[in-house]
């Protein structure tokens, strides 16, 4: 008796084959920037980014100029022309680090979080998905924000012949580290975002660490206060906008090494409870 073969042809109940991650990864990356495109507190954020960065740093150069002739000696000793023109950054990462936690906790909070996990359900992924779109979006608008304030900073203490170029040892470093301080704050805000899931909790976590710890660690004794201050977070971020070095501030390799750390021990953390906790 002969047996006939017949080809094998798919069924409609078998499932299709599970997409690579590369292609779920970029799907959740586009995703993510219509979520942050479309909402209109990431228009403010991103604009008081620059009103920050450029105001402040314009605004401080612009004082330091007026009264050029009549400052202290240990100013003028100690005088870092990036340094004082970045100093809008301090209050920049701030906008940046709020905005880094809406990415998580807005989610939480409409419940959106459910339909997200549920598109895509591995959850590092989505997790990397919106820290590589926000910190994208972070770095786009924090490196134009800085070369602008470069620019105009440096033309104003150019009158003064102290005004530096982009091709000076170490400038185009520490303007990219200007930039580069921003991407991080805001990779750390996503992830104490999805770590305490509530804006209110991990806003005030946030500007614990980065506003209040470095008030409480100053009243240490010495020389404790000024060891421990250098590896805060927001102090080694600021190290990596200095050209002249300075005693209370790490190297910006340091600096970078220290902040990268941070973020990744965040991010770390992140990973592991977004996988442990029930959406």
């Amino acid at each position: 008796m002969t047996q006939t073969l017949v080809p094998a042809t798919p069924s409609a109940g078998l499932s299709r084959p599970t997409p690579g991650l590369r292609r779920v990864f970029f799907a959740a990356c586009r995703s993510e920037w219509t979520k942050l495109r479309t909402v209109r507190s990431t228009i403010w954020a991103l604009i008081s980014v620059v009103v920050c960065v450029v105001g402040v740093g314009t605004l401080l150069i612009a004082l330091t100029v007026s009264r050029w002739d009549h400052r202290p000696f240990l100013e003028a000793a100690g005088f870092d022309p990036l340094l004082y023109s970045f100093a809008g950054v301090n209050l920049a990462q701030l906008a940046v680090g709020v905005l880094g936690v809406l990415v998580m906790t807005s989610e939480y909070a409409t419940g959106a979080v459910k339909l997200t996990f549920g598109a895509t359900p591995q959850r590092r992924l989505v997790l990397a998905a919106k820290v590589t779109t926000f910190s994208a979006v972070v770095a786009v608008v924090a490196l134009v924000s800085c070369v602008l304030t470069f620019l105009i900073c440096q033309g104003m203490l150019a009158s003064k012949h102290a005004g530096l170029s982009i091709t000076d040892p170490g400038v185009a470093r520490a303007v990219a580290g200007g930039a580069l301080h921003l991407v991080l704050i805001g990779a750390v805000a996503v992830g104490v975002g999805a770590i305490f899931r509530r804006t209110a909790g991990a806003i005030a976590v946030l500007f614990g660490v980065l506003l209040i710890l470095p008030g409480l660690v100053s009243l240490l004794p010495s020389p404790w206060n000024d060891t421990i201050v250098k590896f805060l977070p927001s102090s080694a971020a600021q190290a990596m906008s200095a050209v002249i070095h300075f005693p209370q501030l790490l190297g910006p390799g340091a600096g970078l090494a220290v902040i990268c750390g941070y973020t990744a021990l965040t991010l770390g953390i992140a990973a592991f409870v977004l996988v442990r906790r029930d959406a």
